[in-house]
């Protein structure tokens, strides 16, 4: 028997393949859905899905073993996919392990820098790492020494600071969307750390004393005077 694929047509919202295979001498015409989409596959492989099925019909007893060798395959392509999905689940979770790695790294160097008040950063080099730092999610639980930023909207921007503050955990503490002033009491009872840009205070210029001059301001009192008194 000489038959070829005369169609095939897959239906995305059954998830089937309907193929027509027809055969000149004797003219014959098959059609069958099969299942999934097998448009990519090769016409051999095709007409033979649709002759399994059609000896089913016909023969019972031996269609049962070419539809076995059919749904063999299935089950071994599904394998297949799922070893691929497996291969590339454990690659994303390497990839997102490193890039967590990469980001607590991140956030220890903001940490270290924005912490150190004795070399306090340049403005927009503060604002720049607290960028680097996700903002706080509400319903997340914080673990000692994590940071997390919030925004902080009345603040004005004088010299690039920007307006993200840093919030550093100091206990287990669950945020929940808290603004800046909700949090103020929580860093009064040492729970949380604030950590926000401050102008660096202005060192004071030492005054140089000239010779022949007190070396500081005198308090000067009135002299008294004698009231004169009256000739007798």
């Amino acid at each position: 028997m000489d038959y070829k694929v005369q169609f095939k047509s897959y239906d995305a919202v059954a998830n089937t393949t309907k193929v027509a295979i027809k055969q000149d001498f004797p003219y014959r015409v098959f059609e069958e859905i099969l299942p999934t989409n097998r448009t990519t596959e090769d016409d051999a492989t095709l007409v033979e899905a649709v002759l399994n099925i059609v000896r089913m019909e016909l023969d019972t007893s031996g269609a049962v073993v070419a539809i076995k060798k059919e749904l063999d395959k299935s089950v071994e392509a599904n394998n297949d996919a799922i070893a691929k999905i497996q291969a590339l689940t454990k690659d994303n979770e390497e990839k997102a392990n490193q890039i967590q790695k990469i980001k607590e790294v991140a956030e220890w160097n903001v940490l270290a820098r924005v912490t150190d008040v004795e070399n306090p950063l340049d403005p927009t080099v503060f604002k720049r790492g607290l960028e680097l730092v996700d903002l706080g999610q509400s319903g997340k639980t914080y673990q000692p020494q994590e940071i997390f930023t919030i925004e902080d909207p009345s603040h004005t921007e004088a010299f690039g600071e920007g307006k993200r503050i840093m919030i550093q955990v100091n206990e287990p503490f669950t945020y929940q969307g808290e603004t800046l002033d909700q949090l103020n009491s929580l860093y009064q009872n040492g729970k949380i750390g604030i950590w926000k840009w401050t102008k660096p205070k202005e060192e004071k210029e030492e005054k140089e004393e000239k010779p022949g001059q007190p070396s500081g301001d005198l308090e000067t009192q009135p002299v008294a005077t004698a009231t004169p008194q009256p000739t007798l």
